[in-house]
């Protein structure tokens, strides 16, 4: 299945996993692919997940077998179809344990932006994708809440989270960062030179034209979920500096990242009563997750979902159509 696909479903924090019941339909394509609890999955909805897929770079290469392996439709049709069916059972389990999430479209334009940079626009990642992702994680905390209220956590547990965690509880910093990602070296030197000369970041990146792929400020500590390359460069970087351009291959597409530090403030390490509140809560959600994780597995397996054999058919083991 196309990498947006996999990503999406892989950015749903509380592991999703999948399940069903015995196949059903003719040989061709039929106009129901699926039933998830009554909830019907559409053709057009898987197929609307292959097109997108097709339509990268990525996934015609892969349908054409450009590097002498090619995939099979069918394969990426399934896939499709177990990301479709995991989205409808977690909606109605939240349903049917009154954990579903209000519809939120306050951060549709942050995410539309997030599904332009790097690798996520060139895996054909969508905003939309994204958002059902961030939904789908929501919910299965809200869940996971529900079914452990509130976990007691120990002294000696919170003593093991704090020595696992020194890029938590270690020396520190915050930094507020520009971060703009460029088509080539060209470009991502003719950025720097602009930052150093003082140009105002909105104005550089905007004069650059096309050549921006995406430029954004955002807040970095250690444990931001970005590579740990970058993290290290903010670490390191000044004030009013900018960093050297990082080459990325994303797939076969070079993209320069181009960091310039607004501000940075480094921080001491933390003791453990100081980290007491963050620690708490990690390790709450730990055990929250686990219970929920063995909770999830038992529903698939006695959860009413049929397949159209046109797919293929529910492997018990793997959990998804085959």
């Amino acid at each position: 299945m196309r990498r947006a696909l996999a990503g999406a479903a892989g950015a749903v924090a509380l592991s999703l996993t999948l399940s069903a019941c015995g196949p059903f339909g003719g040989d061709s394509e039929p106009k129901i692919a699926a039933n998830v609890e009554g909830t019907e999955i559409t053709a057009a909805q898987v197929n609307e997940l292959y097109d997108i897929f097709a339509n990268t770079d990525t996934g015609a290469e892969d349908l054409a077998g450009a590097d002498g392996v090619k995939v099979d439709p069918k394969q990426i049709r399934a896939t499709a179809l177990s990301y479709r069916i995991k989205i409808a059972f977690i909606e109605y389990l939240a349903q049917r344990e009154g954990a579903v999430i209000p519809a939120d479209d306050s951060k549709d334009q942050l995410y539309d932006e997030l599904a332009q940079i790097g690798s996520l626009k060139v895996s054909g990642y969508q905003g939309q994708d994204l958002k059902v992702a961030a939904r789908i994680e929501a919910m299965s905390k809200a869940i996971a809440a529900k079914l452990l209220p509130n976990p007691t956590v120990s002294r000696e547990e919170l003593q093991q989270a704090y020595d696992e965690r020194k890029d938590i509880v270690g020396k520190s910093f915050r930094a507020t960062t520009d971060i703009a990602f460029m088509d080539g070296p060209e470009s991502a030197a003719a950025l720097k030179k602009a930052l150093d000369k003082g140009t105002d970041f909105t104005k550089a990146t905007d004069d650059l034209g096309d050549a921006t792929l995406a430029a954004q400020t955002v807040d970095i500590n250690p444990i931001t979920p970005i590579q740990a390359d970058l993290i290290e460069v903010v670490r390191k970087l000044d004030t009013g500096k900018t960093a050297d351009p990082i080459r990325y291959d994303v797939g076969d597409v070079p993209v320069y990242a181009v960091l310039h530090q607004q501000k940075r403030e480094d921080l001491p390490a933390l003791t453990l009563e100081q980290a007491k509140p963050e620690l708490t809560k990690i390790v709450a959600e730990h055990k929250q997750f686990l219970i929920f994780d063995d909770w999830l597995k038992k529903q698939y397996l006695t959860a009413r979902i049929t397949v159209n054999k046109y797919y293929g058919k529910w492997n018990p083991s793997f959990q998804a159509v085959v």
